[in-house]
This record gives C-alpha cells, sequence and structure tokens, in this order.
C-alpha cells in the first residue's frame, strides 16, 4: 500500500477525518495554534524537572519517570490538549482520551527506555476505533522519530497479541510484539515541527526510530475514540489482531471523565 499522507493547515471534522485515518491515511495538520500552548506548557514543565538544557543534558531516569507520572493527567496540559483536539475538528464532547504520554528517548537509548518496537496499538488495545495523535515538543529528524511501515497496512503480521493480557502489562513488553521479520522497505519516517500535529489510526503497524542523534527527543502522544464511531462499529479493519480482551477501561470522556463502554 503506498499510503496517503494528507497536510492540512485546518481543521477535519470526525467524519471526513475518521474516514481518511480508518483508511490507512496520515494527517498532518500543520501549526496549530493552540498547540504552541500545549508545547510552552510542556517545555516549561520538563525544563523545572531535567534542567535548562534538557535535550543534550543527561538525564537522571527517576527524575524522567516521575515527570511522565506527573504529565499523564496533568491538568494544565490535559485541558491545553483538548483545545488542540478541538482546533483540529475533534468534537470533543464525544472524544474520549486514554491519557497524556510524554516519551524521552535519550541518545542511543541502550536501555530502550523511551523506544517502542514495531507494533500495532490495536494488538494490545483491541480497539478499532483508535485514533492516534502524537507531537514534538522539541525539533526532530529522521534519526529521532516515529516510523510506519504502511505495506502492512492490510498485510497480516504474526505476532504475540493473542497472549498479550492487559491484566498483566507489568509481567510481559510493554506492547505485543512481531513474531516474523518485518521487512524494512518502505519505511516512512515522519518529521514534524513542535506546532504540528500528525494523526494516525492504532491499527498502523509503527515503532521508534532508534535515537542515533546527539540529542534526546521529546514528544507527547495521546489515544482517542469517538463513541459514535464505536456505537456505529466504525474504525480500521483488523487484519492479524487476536487481544483476548478489550481495552475500553482505558478510555474516559475529555469533558465529562465518564469511562467508555461498548
Amino acid at each position: 500500500m503506498t499510503v496517503a499522507v494528507h497536510v492540512t493547515a485546518g481543521p477535519l471534522g470526525d467524519a471526513e477525518r475518521g474516514e481518511a485515518v480508518f483508511g490507512g491515511a496520515l494527517v498532518v495538520f500543520r501549526d496549530v495554534a493552540p498547540l504552541r500552548d500545549f508545547v510552552a506548557l510542556a517545555d516549561g514543565l520538563i525544563r523545572a524537572a531535567l534542567g535548562a538544557d534538557p535535550v543534550r543534558s543527561p538525564a537522571d531516569p527517576a527524575a524522567v519517570a516521575d515527570l511522565q507520572r506527573r504529565a499523564r493527567h496533568h491538568p494544565e496540559l490535559e485541558a491545553a490538549f483538548s483545545a488542540v483536539l478541538g482546533a483540529a475538528g475533534a468534537a470533543v464532547e464525544r472524544c474520549c482520551w486514554d491519557w497524556l504520554y510524554l516519551r524521552v528517548q535519550p541518545p542511543e537509548d541502550p536501555a530502550a527506555r523511551g523506544t517502542l518496537g514495531i507494533h500495532r496499538d490495536t494488538w494490545s488495545s483491541n480497539v478499532y476505533a483508535q485514533t492516534n495523535w502524537w507531537t514534538p515538543i522539541y525539533p526532530i529528524s529522521r534519526d529521532r522519530t516515529v516510523a510506519f511501515h504502511p505495506a502492512y497496512w492490510s498485510r497480516p503480521v504474526a505476532n504475540t497479541s493473542a497472549a498479550w493480557d492487559l491484566d498483566r502489562v507489568r509481567e510481559q513488553p510493554p506492547v505485543p510484539e512481531p513474531t516474523e521479520p518485518v521487512d524494512p522497505a518502505g519505511e516512512l519516517r515522519v518529521v514534524i515541527e513542535p506546532g504540528d500535529l500528525l494523526c494516525f489510526s492504532g491499527a498502523h503497524l509503527h515503532a521508534s526510530v532508534a535515537n542515533t542523534s546527539a540529542v534526546t527527543r521529546f514528544s507527547v502522544e495521546v489515544r482517542t475514540v469517538n463513541r459514535d464511531d464505536v456505537a456505529a462499529g466504525r474504525g480500521a479493519p483488523n487484519v492479524d489482531g487476536a487481544a483476548p480482551h478489550t481495552a475500553w477501561r482505558w478510555f474516559r470522556g475529555v469533558i465529562d471523565g465518564a469511562a467508555l463502554g461498548a
């Protein structure tokens, strides 16, 4: 499959964006005004926790972990990102999300603390109406970003999803993994600027690019589900997922905090 990359300077409504994303497209929203405020807020929190030059200074893993815990449900960050979703065209009153994940990927990353291998999010969530949103806090490059394998959008990959248990998250790899080689030919690395927003289906095969640069990558990601999509059964195709459970409990209303049910 040749993946379509849609670049827009304005919002896309849930129906139009969903049609593109659930069909395998990547959508890039350029220079989202509220995202500038979100990035500035995140930058302030990062520098307060890790120092004045966080991208070039080695960070204590314990300090990083504490920062990530605080960012996960930080009220100001959540409010700022809710505004980002609205500016992108999402009907936030119908939208549920999981949490804000601040990913910190040091150079070389020998312990792979901020690096996720090749996976589909749906191998673990089993939610095919899931949309992923991703943005860098500081400038990135091809050697510290996220990569997609669009040839596998409709091509099955043998994987460990059938044995991955939601109730045993700390006893297993952070995400299910392929059990067969994935051809790197056709890998697509996305490079966007702080203030830009990448939107894609959780069913896309993707991975963190191993950070071979000299600086740390800081990015934020969140996953959303529109209640109307769940009710109507809309979502990406399942070509190879076998998760025994569905992670509805990960998602809560952006506005009302109510749990997503099926």
